[in-house]
């Protein structure tokens, strides 16, 4: 019997032992994911370079807004830049779909067309976030321009 008490309790002794080691893992693969307009919504501060025919132009200190207004869409605000008469004024694109997990993301290909101080400003709109930069691609026809200004903003998440 005794034989039996100390084989019983070496296995108790071993299950206890086993149980005690288990525990709740804190690594990242764990945690849901945060959805994709959530992940790179935020200002992004950096100059951004502009070209029409061939004449380039760096208008620097501009601010891009990112707002997510679901899970999978974002607004894009872009700050005002240029100087009169020619100053292009705050825009703001709605509905740009967002994809993309694990820190990289893409903004889809999307075309805008709105109206401010009663001049007409349209283009295409498309970009990615990888490593915490943003980098935006914008084709914008402003106005009665007869040629688009084709924009490149980079910068990182502040």
């Amino acid at each position: 019997m005794k034989r039996f008490t100390t084989i019983f309790a070496t296995m108790m002794l071993c299950i206890g032992l086993s149980t005690g080691f288990t525990s709740c893992s804190d690594n990242e693969e764990d945690q849901p994911a945060a959805p994709a307009a959530k992940s790179i919504e935020g200002a992004y501060h950096g100059d951004m370079t502009c070209s029409v025919m061939g004449s380039e132009s760096t208008f620097e200190d501009m601010t891009f807004t990112l707002a997510a207004t679901d899970d999978a869409t974002v607004s894009l605000t872009m700050s005002s830049f240029g100087e009169p008469p020619m100053q292009v004024p705050e825009i703001t694109i709605p509905d740009i779909k967002v994809s993309g997990e694990n820190g990289t993301y893409t903004l889809a290909t999307t075309n805008f067309d709105t109206e401010s101080n009663g001049k007409k400003i349209s283009g295409v709109v498309q970009g990615t976030f990888a490593d915490n930069t943003l980098d935006v691609k914008i084709n914008l026809q402003y106005g009665n321009m007869p040629m688009p200004l084709i924009c490149s903003f980079t910068a990182t998440k502040k």
